[in-house]
């Protein structure tokens, strides 16, 4: 788009209605000004972009004007020089005999400095020996004078056997040979200066001050002959015609000895050391950790404090320490994590560690974010989850172990109930698991760190919902193949079902009181998701533990299939099926049921005992040869229901018995009312329980000994109830 197309949308914009032309001169007003800024602004930065160029230009012109000045001046220099050879006629012969006498000088010089090498090696070996004594905390005063001796040695050491580069093989050997002890003397100097290289925070902490200055004057020295020798091997490189003219050139140190890096190595093999022993330490104790590097905030508080004043400015010895110190940090750190056998509580440690060396670093006024490299290399969330990974692994390990166990018995069922203060039955591992979920979760409270927390609970709470699920499939399994196969299964089932029972309960309240203890110590954030995840659990503990009744309901009412499969045949009139059906319930209510179960869970039983006998009941209209004749029936429906009534207020409250038993009135309804009025009691059961089965209804009317196609066609006619509210008792009945 060009500039015309942009101007003419612009315009369009601005300009949509014929009385915005009204708008012009406004719009004009208001664009004008904005030119005007713009114009200034623009103006006041060309303006100072020129002052910056005319700055550079006038630089640069001072810097040619300058180079030629010093061209004009080494001419003529170069001149002079020319000129005063040619004035002096003598010139050539003076230079030579110059040459010859400084040649003779250098002989005798090289004649005395090897006359008197013995003596001064055996003085400086000397003084070594009587500066060190038998500690390394002396102050070895003579450390200096030392330093400067050998020095001066191997500077003339360098010198002769510079010189003496031209001569033949064996003299230079036997030159090289008067030197040898000096080598002996150079590594005993050495080693002393590296001990106390590798010493010096201890030494000034001793009040060993002096010899750390000493040794700082030595390494400074030695680094300031060695950025000459560099200088020099630069400048000999670029320069070697201008090198060859002048002998200052080729004089002094040869070789740069090193002294400087050497100093620094020590320092890291001196930290190196004590990293060595607190990974020993961290193998056997990993709690420990904190208290094993106490040691490194120390020393870097030692250096901040007092190796300033005591060392050259430009070495910014406090930095250069902390460099070192942080880099071992992090190497030490990382081959920590890197190990095969750490474990969770190990890893944790590690993770924690971060937030006590940020906060100690603190103190001592650095700031982790800008050390290099990262502590953990920025795997902080890495490790946390492999924390976790490792955690969750270890508990479910354990958790499966219990459950393997819990399951073997459950199976196996030997007599190895336990049994609490209530005399309540359970299994042995409860207890167990929930000791050491406590203990994980112990462990990641003392991170100080919310995620960690979460990332636990959360893993325990899977774990718990997963041995949940294994219980209900355990439970089926069983129960199903007791109820199929009763007779050649082991004893011992219902008391088992209900030691489960009560386990779910016990769980849901260690879950409680975990949560309880947990959620006040975290921020909202956290402490609400650590509630949900331990909420959910505790749904689950009461799912499974519903399950369990349920299962010891069928487990009862197994022994009950002949009593119901006689209901509404012939046997059934006049009988006392219904006796003997509460009278075996009460038997297993007895015992084991109110000995061993739960009190809560006691009258959830007895309440799905109630509904299961209701269900039985009327699902008994099925029965091979069940025939209802009316009179009859409904007075021996009476009957049952003055025993069922009488055995199960027993246990549980009046109105709730009669809230669940009343749905009899609405069946003998069915049963004694004439075919003409059959549709309405029809429509009245319906009302009171939408989910009524129109098959069980029928079905009903089918057994009727007055029962008539008619009859089943009036059921058949009449259209469900829709869906409304929850489910209710008849819903079971199918």
């Amino acid at each position: 788009m060009d500039d015309n197309e942009v101007i003419t949308v612009k315009l369009s914009e601005l300009l949509r209605h014929p009385e915005d032309l009204d708008k012009i001169p406004s719009l004009k007003a208001e664009f004008s000004r904005k030119k005007a800024a713009l114009d200034a602004q623009l103006k006041s930065g060309l303006k100072q972009q020129l002052q910056v160029t005319e700055a550079g230009l006038q630089v640069i012109s001072q810097g040619e004007r300058s180079i030629s000045a010093i061209k004009e001046e080494m001419m003529k220099i170069e001149k002079l020089c020319m000129e005063a050879q040619n004035m002096i006629q003598e010139f050539p012969l003076i230079n030579k005999i110059s040459k010859i006498h400084r040649n003779f000088m250098a002989a005798e010089d090289m004649k005395s400095g090897l006359q008197g090498l013995d003596e001064k090696l055996s003085a400086v070996d000397r003084m070594l020996r009587e500066d060190y004594g038998e500690d390394i905390m002396n102050p070895m005063p003579r450390l200096l004078p030392v330093h400067h001796q050998i020095t001066q040695i191997q500077a003339f050491r360098d010198d002769a056997l510079h010189q003496s580069e031209s001569l033949d093989a064996d003299l230079r050997a036997t030159l090289e040979s008067y030197f040898s002890p000096l080598a002996n003397t150079v590594e005993i100097f050495d080693e002393r200066i590296g001990i106390i290289s590798m010493n010096m925070i201890e030494l000034v902490r001793a009040g060993n001050v002096g010899l750390v200055v000493r040794l700082a004057k030595i390494i400074d020295a030695e680094e300031r002959s060695d950025e000459k020798v560099l200088a020099l091997q630069a400048a000999q490189s670029s320069h070697q015609e201008l090198a060859s003219r002048f002998k200052s050139i080729r004089t002094g140190p040869k070789v740069a000895r090193g002294y400087k890096e050497k100093w620094l190595a020590c320092i890291t093999a001196a930290a190196g050391a004590k990293f060595e022993g607190v990974s020993e330490r961290f193998a056997e104790d990993p709690d420990g950790l904190f208290d094993s590097l106490q040691w490194y905030f120390n020393d870097l508080q030692m250096v901040k404090d007092h190796f300033p004043q005591l060392m050259p400015p430009k070495w910014k010895i406090f930095e250069t320490y902390l460099n070192i110190y942080h880099t071992l940090m992090h190497d030490f750190l990382k081959s920590l994590v890197e190990k095969p056998e750490l474990d969770g509580g190990s890893l944790l440690k590690i993770i924690l560690w971060k937030s006590e060396y940020t906060q100690q670093m603190k103190g001592l006024g650095v700031k982790v974010k800008d050390l290099k490299p990262q502590l953990l290399d920025g795997k902080e969330e890495e490790l946390v989850k492999e924390y976790l990974g490792l955690i969750v692994n270890s508990m479910e390990k354990w958790i499966n172990k219990i459950i393997e166990d819990d399951t073997r018995d459950f199976i196996n069922r030997p007599q190895t109930l336990e049994y609490d203060e209530n005399k309540n039955a359970g299994m042995p591992g409860a207890v167990t698991m929930f000791q050491m979920i406590n203990q994980q979760i112990e462990v990641a409270l003392d991170s100080n760190k919310g995620s960690v927390v979460v990332g636990v609970v959360d893993e325990c709470v899977r774990l718990l919902k997963d041995r949940q699920q294994k219980w209900q499939k355990v439970m089926e399994d069983e129960i199903d193949n007791y109820c199929t196969n009763s007779e050649e299964a082991i004893e011992g089932i219902l008391e088992y079902t209900i030691a489960v029972a009560n386990d779910q309960v016990k769980c849901a309240n260690y879950t409680e009181s975990t949560s309880a203890k947990v959620t006040p110590l975290l921020s909202r954030k956290f402490s609400e998701q650590i509630a949900a995840a331990l909420d959910s659990a505790i749904d689950g503990y009461i799912a499974t533990a519903e399950a369990c009744i349920e299962r010891c309901v069928d487990i009862i009412f197994h022994d009950l299939k002949p009593a119901f499969n006689a209901l509404f045949t012939q046997s059934w009139y006049g009988g006392d099926q219904m006796f003997n059906i509460t009278a075996t319930i009460r038997s297993y209510l007895l015992d084991p049921c109110e000995q061993m179960l739960n009190a809560d869970l006691f009258g959830g039983l007895v309440e799905s005992l109630s509904e299961r006998t209701l269900q039985s009941y009327l699902n008994a209209v099925r029965n091979k040869g069940a025939k209802l004749h009316i009179a009859e029936a409904c007075e021996q429906i009476r009957s049952d229901v003055l025993v069922g009534y009488q055995f199960f207020i027993e246990f549980l409250p009046l109105e709730q018995v009669k809230g669940t038993w009343s749905v009899l009135e609405h069946f003998m309804g069915l049963i004694s009312e004439p075919k003409e009025g059959l549709y309405i009691k029809y429509e009245a059961f319906k009302e009171a329980y939408w989910d009524l089965n129109p098959a069980w209804v029928e079905q009903v009317v089918r057994i009727r000994e007055d029962s008539s196609r008619e009859m089943v066609n009036i059921i058949k006619r009449q259209e469900p109830y829709a869906p409304s509210g929850k489910p209710t008792f008849m819903g079971k009945v199918k």
